[in-house]
């Protein structure tokens, strides 16, 4: 009930805050939404004004654009006349080149017919000179006389014919020469009769041509003096166009955002009236709803209690009756927990033991097996100890109802945990020696209400 009052007093804090929060800052937002206002209006003023700019500073750029064009088409028309021309003369300048080219070609080819034409004229004299100079008999006699024999003076009488029939071939051939020269000769002068003319042509042509040159790019330089200042102007009112565009566009952006933020104080103060309503409306049904469920929960207690009382009672009744039933030991049907059950090494009983030597009560029987042999549960049951135990060693205790419990010491490695559930026959543990032993074995244990009795009457097959 106090807890009840003490939420109650915190939620009606929270509201008030709330309820306060919205009334002061709805009216700031009213007033900067005023002062937006005004800066709207302002904003709109320049708006205007920056966009009458605008529009004259467009216009004298396209007076500008206009102008830039009329110019160049003018300049245009007034030099096509003067291209025609050059294109013309650069025609005739390539004609005249190809035909000095041509007579540069004639003019080495002549050279070169009269260099060979005087080889051979040099050569014909050499042989007309040795033939005067053999022409006579008595060089024929004194050919003989220095003959070694008859077969030497008819060789060398043999190639002084020689040279003489060689040098008509060769007068043959001077003369051929000097005929194709007359006529290259005389086709270079009918081809290139006026080739001084034509040269002088060509050297007039290339200087009109050069003229006419140099006339257009004149006039192309000044039209781009005027274009660049065009332009210079053009980027000059680009950059005031850029600035007022600027402008401009943070006015428009000041205008947005004015009226988007009063746009926001009004929803902002709406939101958190709604906000404040919605708070208080689920504050009260959530306070209704925990009322409810408490009572439901204190209800639904009340009857696990009351069920819970009588089940327990049920239970400790059933067990009662479970556990008078079973008075004789062989009627829970425990099985051998493993398979070498017939070496009992030790049974129950009071002995002298077999490590501290004191008479003492053996509270199981030990059943003598290999390491790692297979421990089987007795009987069905939950594990309520699964680990070191003393001198047992590792340990499996199995709780099977009615305050009986087996035991199940010196294992060798456990496979079960506490809290499993273990059915008759199931391995639950390998057979060791740890802890208190002298060898591997299975100290097998029987308790009835935490005292241990002989496990021997509750082993199947031995009564």
């Amino acid at each position: 009930m106090k807890n009840d009052l003490c939420k109650r007093k915190t939620i009606f804090r929270i509201m008030t805050l709330t309820l306060t929060f919205c009334l002061f800052f709805g009216g700031v937002f009213v007033s900067f939404s005023n002062d937006y206002k005004g800066e709207i209006n302002q904003t709109k003023d320049d708006l205007a004004e920056a966009k009458e700019q605008l529009t004259e500073l467009q216009k004298m750029i396209q007076e500008r654009q206009e102008a830039l064009t009329r110019i160049a088409r003018e300049i245009s028309s007034i030099e096509s006349e003067k291209f025609s021309r050059m294109s013309d003369r650069e025609a005739a300048i390539q004609d005249l080149q190809a035909l000095k080219e041509e007579i540069e070609r004639f003019d080495a080819e002549i050279e070169a017919m009269e260099q060979k034409h005087q080889e051979l004229v040099d050569l014909l004299l050499d042989r007309v000179r040795i033939m005067y100079q053999s022409s006579n008999d008595f060089e024929v006699l004194q050919m003989f006389f220095e003959s070694s024999g008859i077969f030497d003076f008819m060789r060398r009488l043999d190639t002084h014919r020689r040279i003489v029939d060689d040098s008509q071939e060769l007068i043959d051939e001077v003369l051929e020469s000097e005929r194709q020269l007359e006529e290259k000769r005389g086709q270079q002068l009918e081809l290139f009769k006026n080739k001084e003319q034509l040269l002088s042509d060509l050297e007039q042509a290339i200087a009109e041509l050069r003229s006419d040159k140099e006339y257009v790019t004149g006039n192309y330089e000044a039209l781009s003096d005027m274009l660049l200042a065009l332009e210079d102007q053009e980027v000059d009112y680009s950059a005031e166009i850029k600035g007022l565009t600027s402008k401009l566009n943070n006015l428009e952006k000041l205008q947005r955002e004015a009226e988007e933020a009063a746009r926001k104080a009004e929803e902002e103060r709406k939101r958190k009236e709604e906000e404040a309503r919605k708070a208080a409306e689920a504050e009260r049904k959530r306070k209704e709803e925990e009322a409810r469920i408490a009572a439901e929960a204190a209800a639904k207690a009340q009857r696990e209690a009351e069920e819970a009382a009588r089940a327990k009672e049920a239970a400790q009744k059933a067990a009662e009756e479970a556990l008078a039933s079973k008075t004789n030991p062989k009627d829970w049907n425990f099985c051998w927990p493993i398979e070498t059950y017939t070496r009992i090494t030790s049974k129950f009983g009071y002995r002298i033991h077999p490590i501290s030597g004191a008479w003492q009560l053996h509270s199981g029987v030990d059943l003598g097996a290999s390491t790692g042999t297979k421990i089987y549960a007795a009987q069905s049951g939950t594990v309520s100890l699964a680990r070191e135990n003393g001198a047992y060693g590792l340990t499996v205790i199995i709780d099977h109802g009615n305050g009986l419990q087996t035991v199940y010491g010196h294992c060798s490695k456990l496979l079960v945990t506490a809290g499993q559930k273990v059915t008759r026959g199931e391995t639950i543990a390998l057979v060791g020696m740890t802890g208190g032993a002298t060898g591997p074995h299975l100290h097998f244990e029987v308790r009835e209400y935490g005292t241990p009795v002989d496990p021997l009457p509750y082993v199947e097959g031995l009564y």
